[in-house]
């Protein structure tokens, strides 16, 4: 992890400097999968979040650039701007062996006013070259990221035709130290099939784990007794898309996280957020 000055100053908006931890709302999906339900609008995405006072919000540099006002002054979330793309999920057209892209430099953040960059780590790709490319761009930009003081998050992901998730716990290991010994100041992994794995990934990182949301749980308690497992077992926070944006009532979500992530509430109160609205 950098200790510069600035890296730590922008961190600190992602991670909240009383408790530690941080939400992050990712609305970034249009680049890969397109216009889902709950971001076709991605202006009125961005209002509709808002209220529930995620501590940043991950954008790629087009969403950043239109909905820029929306973080102008204070008490407004932290921008985590996007650097690259694939087509791994992408249904039609559907990949052949799929690609990896970088879209943005760090600079190009920058000039946006990002506090933090993200990109992707895969392991699984048909081909070893692919991966060596992966890992190419990635050394590069965590380069650049160092050079320029601002956080780098990495997001490592197992990878495989014709499914969202692959919880392969050996391969997640793998990755997440990967992951660490590139540089990345926070890391952005899956929560595996078990709390005791997921300590082992803890421990297994040089730098704090916000534990991605992925794809679209069934209920409220599902989402929330995950995020307590894995606050509980060392996360410093998490990023989450679909279970925010596409809840019935985004604010509502956010705040029972909100009550797990900084509190360290429990599971029936945040429920009870949920139910109620109210804090």
């Amino acid at each position: 992890m950098s200790h510069l000055a600035g890296t730590a100053l922008r961190l600190s908006r992602i991670l909240n400097p009383q408790t530690g931890n941080g939400i992050v709302v990712a609305i970034d999906h249009g680049l890969f999968i397109g216009p889902l339900p709950g971001i076709e609008d991605i202006d009125g995405a961005v209002r509709t979040l808002l209220p529930g006072k995620p501590d940043a919000i991950q954008m790629t540099p087009g969403t950043a650039r239109a909905c820029l006002p929306y973080f102008y002054g204070k008490n407004k979330p932290a921008v985590v701007i996007r650097l690259d793309a694939t087509n791994t999920w992408r249904k039609s057209p559907a990949p052949k062996e799929g690609y990896y892209a970088q879209v943005a430099s760090v600079r190009d953040a920058v000039q946006l006013g990002a506090d933090a960059v993200v990109t992707f780590l895969f392991a699984g790709y048909d081909t070893d070259a692919q991966e060596a490319a992966n890992l190419e761009v990635l050394a590069a930009i965590a380069a650049e990221a160092r050079a320029l003081a601002i956080p780098f998050i990495v997001e490592p992901l197992a990878i495989q035709k014709g499914a969202n998730v692959v919880r392969d716990f050996e391969i997640m290991k793998l990755i997440v130290r990967m992951a660490s010994e590139i540089g990345a100041d926070v890391i952005k992994a899956d929560y595996p099939e078990t709390r005791a794995q997921f300590e082992q990934l803890v421990t297994l990182a040089s730098a704090p784990i916000l534990v991605r949301g992925g794809p679209k749980m069934d209920s409220d308690k599902e989402i929330l007794q995950m995020v307590k497992d894995a606050m509980e077992a060392g996360a410093k926070g998490i990023v989450f898309g679909r279970n925010v944006w596409q809840h019935k009532n985004p604010a509502k979500i956010l705040y029972a996280l909100a009550a797990l992530v900084h509190e360290g509430a429990s599971v029936k109160h945040a429920l009870s957020l949920i139910e109620t609205g109210g804090k």
